[in-house]
């Protein structure tokens, strides 16, 4: 019947955000290496038969959890090109660090990834963080590096190289923030921000036998 086949739909996905929110108690209070499949079921109240009905493994969770997050800092800017979007940040940023309060949305999904309280834990374990800096990367790079190629004139492999220095750079610089949104926080977006567009003009800038393979 079509109403059982919606009832049984609804409960796969709260199971699966059962699932879901444990492992991110979890995180905040101990590392995701010390995690397994057990105490994920003790602490979402569920069997393993019921775990392995919804996920393969621990790491398949891991991935929707990351997904998740991605989605919701990448969501307000979805539609706008990444050129777009630097232009209308850089207009921002004319204004000085106070300018980003409210126009978050155009700063790079890597520095606002954790934007939302419940993920925080999962962007301050260090055993996570190559991890989930090689997923923000391959999630933006198909977008990101042909703009900077049109953009900037650079090699595709220049391009890519350099835009894995700036996703890694950023993760980091935030993380050692803790993402938390005060004064500090944006006034060093404003810094690293301003730093990155004025380090592409200046290679730009450069004599095109140093800029090409």
């Amino acid at each position: 019947m079509p109403g059982t086949e919606r009832k049984t739909d609804r409960r796969t996905l709260y199971t699966r955000r059962v699932i879901k929110d444990a492992l991110l108690e979890l995180l905040s209070e101990t590392t995701y290496e010390k995690i397994n499949v057990t105490l994920l079921c003790r602490q979402a109240e569920i069997t393993r038969a019921t775990f392995y009905l919804h996920y393969a493994d621990l790491n398949e969770v891991l991935d929707e959890v990351i997904g998740e997050a991605l989605e919701i800092a990448e969501h307000e800017t979805s539609e706008l090109a990444p050129e777009v979007r630097n232009r209308k940040l850089m207009e921002i940023l004319e204004n000085g660090p106070q300018a980003l309060r409210g126009n978050e949305k155009y700063l790079a999904p890597c520095q606002r990834i954790a934007d939302h309280p419940k993920y925080r834990s999962l962007f301050m374990d260090d055993s996570l963080s190559y991890y989930i800096i090689r997923k923000i990367y391959l999630s933006e790079k198909d977008s990101s590096v042909p703009m900077m190629q049109k953009e900037h004139n650079l090699d595709a492999g220049d391009a890519d190289r350099l835009f894995m220095f700036v996703i890694y750079g950023l993760y980091y610089v935030n993380r050692s923030m803790r993402w938390e949104k005060n004064d500090d926080w944006y006034r060093m977006q404003y810094l690293v921000t301003n730093l990155f567009f004025s380090g592409l003009e200046s290679v730009k800038a450069l004599p095109e036998k140093f800029r090409k393979p």
